[in-house]
């Protein structure tokens, strides 16, 4: 019996799928239907990542859900193409 291993770089898979594909499989899996945790599961989760040593990413989630730096997603989607353009202006 043979054995092959291979190593795939989950990046560059997503990366190869188109936006349509992307939706397909979000929807295939029940994800569009879903509402956005409230805030006990956001801090149930927190609390869970900063037990495992995942301080940073704990707190991530509780800055997000309780002191959000955008009031909504177009504040944050132009705060995000002025830091990829000021990034790109910089090289």
């Amino acid at each position: 019996m043979a054995y092959v291993s291979v190593e795939v770089d989950v990046d560059d898979v997503i990366d190869a799928l188109s936006d349509r594909e992307l939706i397909a499989e979000y929807k295939s899996r029940g994800l569009d239907g879903k509402e956005e945790p409230g805030a006990r599961e956001v801090v149930h989760r927190a609390v869970s990542l900063i037990k495992v040593g995942r301080v940073n990413d704990g707190v991530t989630l509780l800055e997000r859900e309780f002191f959000p730096r955008y009031e909504d997603k177009a504040a944050c989607e132009a705060a995000y193409q002025l830091a990829m353009a000021l990034k790109v202006g910089a090289q």
